[in-house]
């Protein structure tokens, strides 16, 4: 009698392992089928419609000429600028939460807001920065779009280095200990030369999430068909471009559009690959 209660547990249980296998499968080929699906128009759409006048030509007005340089530049300023700003105020919170404040209840109530702003919508601190920055200086700005970017990298780029320092040995810091060096100096010496890149790789992936950001630069940087320097005016960016011109009548513009696409995915992608080479070697 028991051994038949037992064989029939472990044939329901044997039943139910291969439904959820079979149910995994099927669900990691649909993704990759719809993955697959949308690179490879993206890719087809994307080649044929590059060109040298995406690279050197400012975004035209419909039935004329154009490229993309102006909003390619918008990006790489906001989000440098934005990185410039978001890495060392992230790596210093985060060296202050884990080496000097850990365990008490300022770091956790700080962490526990960083998780939050991890997780928040963009959109939302979009709208934070159009109230604090946009309305105060009566339009939109490149200077409104970093902030916003800031925002959204600072959590992740804080929350990558606390992780990273926590995973280093606390034999290191109570050897400097015991040289006699100074706080700071087994910090800047030991503790983030052993964790580096792993920051780094938190860094990367800061840069990767916000240079794809649409929703908080349609708010902040607004848009402009014009290759604009000043930090005080409205700024194109690939992804506000990208939306602008696929929502266009215009063939020529929905193909610019495409071309946008493709560099903001290959950029992306390449950090990505950047971050798992950096994060592999950290491992090893």
């Amino acid at each position: 009698m028991e051994n038949a209660i037992r064989q029939n547990l472990v044939s329901r249980r044997y039943t139910k392992n291969r439904v959820m296998m079979a149910l995994s499968f099927i669900a990691a080929i649909l993704g990759i089928f719809f993955l697959s699906v949308i690179l490879v128009t993206l890719l087809y759409r994307g080649v044929t419609a590059l060109s040298l006048d995406v690279f050197t030509m400012s975004i035209p007005a419909q039935g004329s000429r154009g490229g993309l340089i102006n909003a390619i530049y918008g990006t790489l300023l906001v989000t440098g600028l934005a990185i410039v700003i978001a890495a060392p105020i992230g790596i210093l919170a985060a060296t202050y939460l884990v080496e000097y404040a850990n365990g008490t209840k300022l770091a956790e109530a700080a962490k526990f807001i960083n998780d939050i702003l991890l997780s928040a919508p963009s959109i939302i601190v979009g709208v934070f920065v159009y109230g604090a920055v946009v309305v105060p200086m009566h339009g939109n700005s490149a200077i409104a779009g970093i902030l916003a970017l800031a925002l959204i990298a600072l959590p992740v780029v804080n929350r990558t280095t606390q992780d990273m320092l926590l995973l280093v040995p606390n034999a290191l810091r109570e050897a400097t200990a015991a040289l006699g060096a100074p706080r700071w100096k087994s910090m800047t010496m030991v503790i983030y030369r052993s964790a580096w890149t792993g920051i780094l790789t938190g860094i990367l992936l800061a840069i990767a999430r916000i240079s794809g950001e649409t929703a908080p630069l349609l708010f902040t940087a607004g848009y402009s068909k014009f290759m604009n320097t000043s930090l005080t005016g409205p700024i194109a960016t690939l992804p506000v471009a990208i939306n602008t011109l696929a929502a266009d009548a215009g063939e020529d513009l929905k193909q610019l559009a495409w071309a946008g696409a493709l560099i903001i995915t290959v950029a992306i992608l390449a950090l990505n690959i950047l971050a798992r080479v950096l994060s592999g070697r950290r491992h090893q």
